[in-house]
C-alpha cells in the first residue's frame, strides 16, 4: 500500500508550532501529501525574515529567475517521519540553491510526520504546458527552458545528487511554459553506481535500469542524462518515443535500436538534426551515449528542432497530424501504440501541407493563428485563478 493512502488528512491544521496552516492538498505520491500552506498571520513577517536570511547566499549567486512564487505562500510536502526520506530532504536541500530547482526553506518533523517546507508554484507543471501545446512549434522557448533544465541537472551532479525521476511532471514551469524548476527528489541518491532495477517512471527510465537483458550495476548518472533526452523529445512532440526502453519487449524501443535515426524520422515531426542528435544520445549502450553537456550545446546551436516544410510534405498523414496544433480533448492519431497526448487538428489540414493541397513552392509551417497560439497561455492563467478562489 502507498504510504500516501496511510497518511491522515491534514488540511484545516497549523504545523511549525502553528506557523503554517495546511489549506488543501494539491499533490499526493507514492510516498507522502504536498500541501498548500500560508503564514498564520502572526508570524509571516518574521518569518520571511528568517527565511530570507537562509537563504540570501545561496541565492544570490545567479541572476536567472525562478519559476513564479508568491511570498507567505508555500508547498509543504509531508511524509512519514522515518530515516528512510531523510535522503530526500538532505538532497533536495543541498541543490536547491539553484535558480532552477525548487527552494526548500527549512524542514522540521513531528512525533509522526517529516515536513518539508518549499517554494510553491501556482502555474503547475510541464506536463499542463505541454498539454496546452505552449511549446508547439517554438523553437527558442524549447531549448532555453531545455537548456535550464539541463543546467539544474548538471548542477546536481556537481554536487554530488543524482535524481532518477526526472520527467514533465516533475519539473514546475511558469504560466508561458519558461523558467523551469526541478523538483521531487524522493528517489535521488548520493550513489554514481547503483544495482537496484525500475527505479522512476518506466517512459522515462534507461534501458539499463530494467532487469530484462541487463545485469550488474549501472551510472545513476545515465538515469538522469536519457530522461533529459526524453523529455525534450516530450517538449516537441508532445509524445514519448516508447512506453518503456525494454528492447525485448517494447516493440517501438526495439525498432529504435535497429533503425535509431530513422526511426524516429518516421515516427516523430522532429528536424533530421534533433533526430540524428538523439539517436547518439539514446543510446542502448551507455558507454557509446554522447555527454550531457555536449547534448545540451548541440541542442541550442540547432537553428530548428521541428520538422521542416519539405520533410513534412513527404511525411505521412499520422506523422502530419502530430505536427498540427494541440487540440484537447479530440483525439487525432489512430495508432494506439503512440505513447502521447491527445491532439488534432483535422481542420488545419487542409491546405497545409495535407496530399493534394500541398503548395510546394511554400516553405511555411503548419502552425497556429495567432489567438490560437495564446489559448495555452490563457487556460493556464484561468487554471491559476481558479485554484486561488477555492
Amino acid at each position: 500500500m502507498h504510504a500516501s493512502t496511510i497518511l491522515p488528512n491534514l488540511v484545516g491544521c497549523t504545523v511549525d508550532e502553528g506557523t503554517l496552516l495546511l489549506k488543501k492538498v494539491v499533490g499526493a505520491g507514492g510516498f507522502g501529501k504536498l500541501y498548500h500552506a500560508v503564514d498564520t498571520e502572526s508570524a509571516c513577517s518574521s518569518r520571511r525574515s528568517s527565511w530570507a536570511s537562509t537563504n540570501t547566499t545561496s541565492s544570490s549567486s545567479s541572476s536567472t529567475p525562478s519559476s513564479v512564487s508568491m511570498p507567505g505562500v508555500y508547498a509543504v510536502k509531508c511524509l512519514h517521519n522515518s530515516p528512510f526520506y531523510d535522503r530526500e530532504r538532505i538532497l533536495h536541500r543541498r541543490v536547491s540553491s539553484h535558480p532552477n530547482i525548487v527552494t526548500v526553506h527549512q524542514d522540521f518533523t513531528s512525533e509522526e510526520h517529516l515536513f518539508i517546507v518549499m517554494d510553491f508554484h501556482a502555474s503547475g507543471d510541464m506536463s499542463f504546458a505541454i498539454a496546452d501545446g505552449l511549446y508547439h512549434r517554438n523553437t527558442p522557448l524549447v531549448k532555453r527552458t531545455f537548456a535550464q533544465i539541463a543546467e539544474a541537472i548538471l548542477f546536481c551532479h556537481d554536487q554530488g545528487v543524482f535524481h532518477r525521476d526526472i520527467k514533465p511532471d516533475n519539473i514546475l514551469v511558469d504560466h508561458d511554459g519558461g523558467n523551469p524548476c526541478l523538483t521531487d527528489f524522493g528517489l535521488a541518491t548520493r550513489k554514481t553506481i547503483i544495482s537496484s532495477k525500475e527505479a522512476g517512471s518506466h517512459a522515462y527510465m534507461c534501458p539499463e535500469s530494467f532487469e530484462e537483458g541487463f545485469l550488474g550495476p549501472y551510472s545513476t548518472s545515465s538515469c538522469d542524462s536519457w530522461a533529459l533526452g526524453i523529455t525534450l523529445l516530450n517538449m516537441v512532440t508532445t509524445q514519448g518515443p516508447w512506453h518503456s526502453a525494454r528492447p525485448l519487449t517494447d516493440s517501438r524501443f526495439k525498432s529504435f535500436c535497429a533503425d535509431g535515426e530513422t526511426y524516429l524520422l518516421a515516427h516523430h515531426p522532429i528536424s533530421r538534426s534533433l533526430a540524428a542528435l538523439l539517436s547518439r544520445f539514446l543510446c542502448v549502450d551507455s558507454n557509446e551515449r554522447i555527454s550531457m553537456e555536449l547534448f545540451k550545446s548541440e541542442v541550442e546551436e540547432m537553428e530548428e528542432l521541428y520538422m521542416s516544410p519539405v520533410d513534412l510534405r513527404r511525411a505521412s498523414v499520422v506523422l502530419k497530424d502530430l505536427a498540427a496544433w494541440v487540440v484537447p480533448g479530440r483525439p487525432a492519431v489512430t495508432d494506439p501504440t503512440v505513447p502521447r497526448l491527445e491532439s488534432g487538428a483535422e481542420e488545419e489540414e487542409k491546405g497545409e501541407g495535407g496530399e493534394g493541397n500541398a503548395d510546394e513552392s511554400s516553405d511555411e509551417l503548419p502552425s497556429a493563428s495567432p489567438a490560437v497560439a495564446k489559448a495555452g497561455k490563457f487556460k493556464r492563467v484561468v487554471r491559476r485563478l481558479r485554484f486561488w478562489r477555492k
